[in-house]
């Protein structure tokens, strides 16, 4: 089984869909598989497909013709494109993040991983938000340019986008 996080740029929150099916459509009309009602996506802008691949089950996408397209990451779509553990489809305004296991397996993992070893506190660095930070990003230590930490946790090391240097993402506090 495998689950989307689904977050629409400039909106607060997000929510989490199970891919329970072997194909999903996903785009602004009511008959669409997964429909995400914002007028910068297509009607019916891209679809999610589960193949078996070898023996196992491997999801793929496939732009449906969208008017400004669909990219994993920053790679724009062209034919069926194969998804990996953390791609992020960017379609309008919306993005989703492609997890593979189940909504439950990653909430349980997320209250596990917050904990250090001795059952307390966070298990990376943490910061303090300030009011004027946008939400779930962080400045990179080297080059100060904007980095999202969205769906990643923290303690987790990830490259800066703009200087590659890499960084440990912290748990943010208010």
């Amino acid at each position: 089984m495998a689950f989307v996080t689904i977050r629409i740029k400039g909106v607060e929150g997000y929510s989490r869909t199970s891919l329970d099916k072997d194909r999903l459509v996903i785009g602004r009309a009511s008959t669409c598989t997964l429909p995400i009602k914002h007028t910068s996506i297509s009607r019916e802008h891209f679809a999610l497909v589960k193949e078996l691949v070898g023996g196992s089950e491997r999801w793929f996408i496939e732009d449906l013709g969208s008017a400004n397209g669909t990219r994993i990451n920053d790679a724009l779509v062209s034919g069926k494109m194969p998804l990996s553990e953390k791609d992020i489809v960017k379609a309008g305004r919306a993005r989703l993040t492609f997890h593979e296991g189940t909504v439950e397996e990653a909430a349980a993992a997320i209250d596990i991983g917050s904990m250090d070893d001795d059952g307390g506190g966070p298990s990376g660095p943490v910061r303090k938000a300030g009011a004027e930070d946008p939400p779930e990003a962080v400045t990179c230590a080297d080059c100060r340019g904007w980095m999202s930490i969205a769906h990643r946790l923290s303690g987790e090391t990830m490259a800066c986008p703009h200087c590659g240097k890499v960084q440990t993402v912290p748990e943010l506090v208010s």
